[in-house]
C-alpha cells in the first residue's frame, strides 16, 4: 500500500468537558482540511456516517471497543480523501490501553500499517467539576471493572501530549496539579475546545514510550522534575520515600484505610514483612487507594531463571540490589513510593511510613 499514513488524533474526557464542542469545531473548521471524527452513540443504534459539505465526515458507532475503532480508521483511511482522524475516546477506555492495542507501527502485517499513525493524545479538562471528580469515590458508569471517576482521570492526564483546560474560577489551580501529575503535557486554556487545529491534529507529539513515561510520579523517580513556573506552583510537593526495611502489615494496613489530606498521587511497590516472596502495589489519586501483588522479588526466585540475555535488567538487579551478591535476604527487596501533594510536608509522611517499618 503506498499512501501518507493519515495523522490519528485521540481526544478523552468526560461529558461535559467540552469534548464534543471540540470535535464539532473540528468538523466545522474552514480551513480546508477534511477531518473524518469518530464518536460513539447508543448500542441500540446502528452505524451512522454523515458528510458535511467540507468535506468533513462524523461516524457514529454503536460498539465502544477498540475493535470498532480500528475498523472505522480503517474505512476512513482506505477512502483516501481525508486529511487526519480524530477519535471521541469513552470515558472508560484507558488511553494507554487504546495506544498498545491499535496496530501502529512499522509491521507490514498490522491492520493500520500505512494507513494511519498515532499522532497525538489530546485530554479535555471539565474543570468547573475537575476538583469535585477528583475527590469522588464513585464508580464510573460503564465501567464494569470497578474503575472509579478520578481513576479513569488520571488516566486520561498521564498519558496525554496535550490537555486542553475550559475556563473556570479553578483553572489556575487545576492546571498546577496537572502539570504535577503530567509535567510533559502542552496545556492549553480554551472556552468550548476552541483551539488552533494545529495544536491538536498533526503536531507529532506522540511517542509511545516518551507519552507511557510523561507520569508526574514516574519522572519524580527519574529525577526529570521541572522546576516551578511560579510561587504558586511550588505549593505542590512531592517526597520519594525508600527503606530497606519491610512493612508491618498491620500498621500499613492502618495507614492506608486513613484520610491522606493533599496527597493528589501516590504510586510505587513495597515490601511487606509477611510476604517476602512477592511485592506489593500501590496506586492512590484522590478519594481512591489500591493496592496488590506487583511480582515476585528477583531474591525469592532461583539464580537460573534470573535474565541473561538483557543486559539492562541485570544492570537494573545489581544497582538495586542490597549486601552481598550471594545474600538473598534483602536482595531487591525495597519500599520504593512516590506521593505528589498541596503543601505535603514531607518530613511528616516519612514519619508515617518509618512507624509503618518492622521493628529492628
Amino acid at each position: 500500500m503506498n499512501q501518507t499514513p493519515l495523522p490519528v488524533t485521540v481526544i478523552s474526557g468526560f461529558t461535559g468537558a467540552a469534548k464534543s464542542a471540540l470535535l464539532d469545531r473540528l468538523l466545522a473548521n474552514d480551513d480546508g482540511k477534511r477531518i473524518g471524527v469518530i464518536g460513539f452513540g447508543s448500542p441500540e443504534v446502528p452505524d451512522e456516517a454523515r458528510d458535511l459539505p467540507n468535506g468533513c465526515r462524523r461516524v457514529t458507532l454503536p460498539d465502544h471497543s477498540i475493535e470498532a475503532i480500528e475498523q472505522a480508521i480503517v474505512a476512513l483511511a482506505d477512502e483516501r480523501r481525508f486529511d487526519a482522524i480524530a477519535i471521541e475516546a469513552p470515558a472508560m477506555l484507558d488511553p494507554m490501553a487504546i495506544a498498545e492495542q491499535l496496530a501502529f507501527g512499522d509491521d507490514d502485517d498490522a491492520t493500520l500499517a500505512g494507513r494511519a499513525r498515532l499522532d497525538t493524545f489530546v485530554t479535555v479538562i471539565d474543570a468547573p467539576h475537575f476538583l469535585r471528580d477528583y475527590a469522588s469515590t464513585e464508580t464510573l458508569e460503564g465501567g464494569g471493572d470497578g474503575k472509579t471517576i478520578v481513576e479513569a482521570l488520571v488516566e486520561q492526564i498521564e498519558f496525554c501530549d496535550v490537555v486542553i483546560i475550559d475556563e473556570s474560577d479553578d483553572t489556575q489551580k487545576i492546571s498546577r496539579m496537572i502539570r504535577a501529575m503530567n509535567p510533559r503535557a502542552h496545556q492549553l486554556v480554551a472556552a468550548n475546545g476552541d483551539v488552533p487545529l494545529d495544536d491538536v491534529l498533526d503536531t507529532g507529539r506522540f511517542d509511545f514510550d516518551t507519552t507511557a513515561s510523561a507520569p508526574g510520579w514516574l519522572a519524580i523517580l527519574n529525577d526529570e522534575t521541572p522546576a516551578p513556573e511560579d510561587d504558586a506552583a511550588s505549593e505542590i510537593g512531592h517526597l520519594v520515600y525508600r527503606a530497606r526495611r519491610p512493612f508491618h502489615p498491620e500498621r500499613l494496613w492502618n495507614l492506608l484505610h486513613q484520610e491522606w489530606p493533599g496527597v493528589l498521587r501516590a504510586k510505587g511497590f513495597f515490601w511487606l514483612a509477611t510476604r517476602g516472596e512477592v511485592g506489593g502495589s500501590l496506586s492512590q489519586a484522590g478519594g481512591t487507594l489500591r493496592h496488590g501483588p506487583a511480582g515476585v522479588w528477583w531474591a525469592a526466585q532461583d539464580r537460573s531463571e534470573w535474565p541473561t540475555d538483557d543486559p539492562e535488567l541485570e544492570a537494573e538487579i545489581v544497582a538495586e540490589w542490597f549486601g552481598d551478591a550471594d545474600d538473598n535476604s534483602v536482595g531487591d527487596r525495597r519500599q520504593k513510593l512516590v506521593l505528589i501533594g498541596e503543601n505535603l510536608d514531607a518530613d511528616a509522611w516519612q514519619s508515617r511510613f518509618d512507624a509503618c517499618l518492622l521493628d529492628r
